[in-house]
């Protein structure tokens, strides 16, 4: 039985969605068309590269509607941390525990998300407990339940002895597909037993007991490799051919073990190639170290952990290095960042696109950070530290980096 979430305004949320949703594909993109359209900073219009780095600064309900004419079906992962509706949101209106306006409000931007995803594309919703239920039948809605992939835990925080209940550690990361039978498996880089070697200067991991003589307990002391001079004697010729394919492209070598001349069968993988399954559970503490590594310590309250949301990208851009990544509630810019480490870790071109709205952020932290990179004595918008903090991570993670910074005008 599938349940239907019901609210007061639910019927004009969904209209507006699918209203911008189908818009008229044959003008999409061309000025008069009556849509938003993106434009640089120096006041023309841009029309983007799908994988362009952008940071597009306006409310992301019509930079989404703007991005249907280069995005369309174009993006894999899509990362969002919306308001939690605890009515202590900077960027949207929060109403604080009024579900019906969140329903509302995330209901058109999620039609719209859905639009630009890929058919084997996937959305990772993170949220807390206090609209997770809420959420989660919506997103059943919007994407149809047999879409859903489950939920992952965010592990956050530890300590909280002056919890009134209990400690509250954890946040949830909902995940659905636009097409669930086109999505391939969630991985993250494979760890231990396997170990990493450097090998002809690459990073190999290396699998030592790949061929074992049986299967089983093993006896204390005892050899469980199967020796690449003992594969026809106990396992036949057919498994020799295969293992001799193997070393012949490369996945396997030989080295020398034990005392008797013999060598060991094993398995050598690049190590941005070596992966595993996601476990459901992510354990990432805080986003402020992230920052303050950056010179940007205390600029934003609670920032995504980049681990987090790299792990999140990552797992459904293993072998995907060219994929796009969409965010639009970017805040203090964690997804670019992520983006960037994922890129490191494998030498990919991994591009994003984060939505910020250019609301002041009234900290005196943060006016200090924009007077120090030679801006001026007012309250910065958060969209300008997400730029700066894009800037900075770049340093780091992949200097050179170019990315463009849009702003959403209404279509004429």
């Amino acid at each position: 039985m599938t349940t239907v979430l019901e609210w007061t305004g639910k019927a004009a949320a969904f209209d507006l969605g699918r209203r911008l949703v189908d818009g008229d594909p044959e003008r999409e993109g061309h000025l008069g068309d009556g849509r938003p359209h993106l434009w640089d900073v120096d006041g023309t219009a841009h029309v983007p590269d799908p994988h362009e780095n952008l940071l597009v600064v306006g409310d992301n309900l019509p930079a989404l509607t703007a991005l249907l004419a280069t995005h369309r079906r174009q993006v894999k992962v899509v990362y969002i941390d919306p308001p939690y509706n605890t009515g202590n949101a900077h960027t949207y209106k929060d109403h604080g525990h009024d579900h019906a306006s969140w329903l509302s409000f995330m209901t058109p931007r999620l039609l719209l998300a859905r639009e630009l995803m890929r058919e084997d594309g996937v959305l990772f919703l993170h949220l807390d407990d206090k609209e997770s239920a809420w959420a989660q039948l919506l997103g059943h809605e919007i994407f149809g339940e047999d879409n859903s992939l489950g939920t992952l835990i965010h592990q956050r925080a530890k300590g909280g002895g002056n919890a009134r209940s209990f400690v509250r550690g954890h946040d949830y990361v909902h995940v659905w597909a636009r097409d669930a039978s086109r999505v391939g498996p969630f991985l993250t880089e494979k760890k231990s037993p396997a170990k990493l070697e450097v090998i002809n200067g690459r990073r190999m991991l290396v699998e030592t007991d790949v061929l074992r003589a049986g299967f089983g307990r093993y006896a204390r002391g005892s050899e469980r490799r199967l020796m690449y001079e003992d594969i026809v004697a106990v396992k036949g010729e057919g498994k020799l051919a295969e293992v001799d394919a193997k070393l012949a492209s490369g996945e396997y070598i030989l080295r020398p073990w034990g005392t008797e001349g013999k060598h060991a069968v094993v398995r050598v993988t690049p190590a941005e190639k070596a992966s595993s399954k996601l476990y459901s559970i992510i354990k990432a503490l805080g986003g402020q170290n992230d920052l303050e590594l950056l010179g940007l310590a205390g600029v934003f309250s609670y920032p995504k952990p980049v681990e987090l949301v790299k792990a999140l990208v990552a797992s459904q851009t293993f072998f995907d290095p060219d994929a796009i990544v969409l965010d639009f509630f970017a805040g203090s810019g964690t997804t670019a960042q992520a983006v960037m480490a994922a890129n490191e870790r494998d030498q990919g071109a991994r591009s994003f696109v984060l939505v910020q709205t250019p609301e002041p952020l009234r900290s005196k932290t943060a006016r200090a950070v924009v007077t120090a990179a030679g801006g001026g004595a007012e309250f910065p918008t958060i969209s300008e530290l997400t730029a700066e903090r894009i800037r900075r991570a770049a340093d780091v993670h992949s200097p050179g980096l170019i990315f463009t910074k849009l702003e959403v005008v209404d279509g004429e």
